[in-house]
């Protein structure tokens, strides 16, 4: 199974240093870790938020996120990849943070090209994509995360296409 956990810190500034402490103490259950807020000349925005993906197993990983879910000034989100769960589609929420998982098997080349022909062509709603090696049952896979922002229309169009997209697996979390 792989894990990926979405953290939005509410208030940067006063929130951050006990995220990071916990995340600290779990620091080797943590592959992969992306984070990010606003940020310009004029604004240096006090939300923001990191992308966890994790290794280790259901105990420990459910540690950990008990651990965050009861800090108090963040909102914890879960990606998970298994058989198990279906795909369900986002919510309406006009203006909420889409985070997509898009997992496929490496060796399906045709699935690949046809991933990045349609990331390529919704460009323009795609801010910011994370590509990671893994491994799905035992096979070479790749994983990217991507942050959905814009136009609402367009995320679900995207979401649509990679549906039709076969040996595809899509996951999702909404702040």
């Amino acid at each position: 199974m792989i894990k990926i956990l979405g953290i939005k810190i509410i208030d940067r500034i006063k929130e951050a240093g006990l995220t990071q402490g916990i995340l600290s103490k779990y620091a080797s259950l943590i592959t992969t870790r992306l984070g990010f807020h606003e940020l310009s000349t004029e604004l240096c925005s006090r939300e923001a938020y990191i992308l966890l993906h994790l290794k280790g197993s259901a105990n420990e990983t459910g540690r950990l996120l008990s651990e965050l879910k009861d800090l108090g000034g963040i909102d914890v989100r879960e990606m998970t990849f298994d058989d198990s769960k279906p795909f369900v589609n986002f919510s309406s929420e006009e203006g909420a943070l889409r985070i997509m998982g898009i997992m496929v098997e490496k060796k399906e080349h045709e699935t690949i090209v046809s991933i990045q022909k349609t990331l390529t062509a919704y460009g323009c709603v795609i801010r910011t994509r994370l590509g990671v090696n893994e491994e799905f049952f035992g096979e070479p896979a790749g994983l990217i995360i991507i942050e959905l922002l814009g136009d609402e229309i367009q995320m679900d169009l995207l979401e649509q296409d990679l549906q039709k997209i076969p040996k595809v697996i899509l996951r999702k979390m909404v702040f």
